[in-house]
């Protein structure tokens, strides 16, 4: 599918830019330091982890199979971490919503909302998409709460679906957002990101 370019994408919290070779030293860094948060995910652990990670984001970005960005922290520039959406289809007009990962210090801070209303208005508002899945692991109870928070709705289970780290054969449970969900939704993710703003800027 050939993709829109787009420069940024510009939230409350976050600024979303596509994924550069120069972005991925300052990601590994990350990835590495804080490696134990992101066990259950397919998140590199090492640079060699991260050179393969990375240059496979980058070979789909060419193809248009994915658009992979860097989460920047909007006042500042600080890099936060990244997401994508990938296995875009053109036929079928769909895809799928993850490889999402973050400092530690901003889970619970509004960046994951922020950065999942940008994503999803991205398929469904710019590239036409019907369909947004989200898959994540059975044993990732964090993540789980995290899709079930976006109104995103429980599809059911891929038992034995893929290897994984340590050569772990995982279940994987499925979520969908579709474009006729997509208003609620965006609703849903804007009133909680502006309470998640009320609740910080009151503490």
């Amino acid at each position: 599918m050939e993709l829109p370019p787009f420069d940024a994408l510009e939230g409350t919290l976050v600024r979303l830019r596509p994924l550069a070779r120069a972005d991925v030293g300052p990601l590994t860094e990350i990835a590495v330091a804080h490696a134990a948060e992101y066990r259950l995910t397919s998140t590199p652990a090492s640079a060699a982890e991260a050179e393969v990670y990375f240059g496979r984001a980058l070979e789909d970005t060419a193809a248009g199979r994915a658009v992979v960005v860097v989460v920047e922290e909007r006042a500042g520039g600080r890099i936060l971490g990244s997401s994508r959406l990938t296995d875009i289809e053109d036929r079928h007009r769909r895809c799928e919503l993850g490889y999402t990962w973050y400092r530690p210090e901003v889970f619970n801070s509004g960046v994951n909302i922020d950065c999942k209303l940008l994503l999803l208005g991205h398929a469904f508002d710019t590239l036409g998409l019907v369909r947004v899945q989200i898959h994540t692991d059975t044993r990732n109870v964090r993540s789980q709460r995290a899709i079930r928070a976006l109104g995103a709705r429980y599809e059911g289970v891929l038992r034995r679906h893929m290897v994984v780290k340590g050569g772990y054969v995982r279940d994987t449970m499925v979520f969908g957002v579709t474009d006729e969900d997509w208003p609620y939704v965006r609703a849903r993710l804007e009133e909680r990101l502006a309470q998640r703003l009320a609740g910080t800027r009151r503490g």
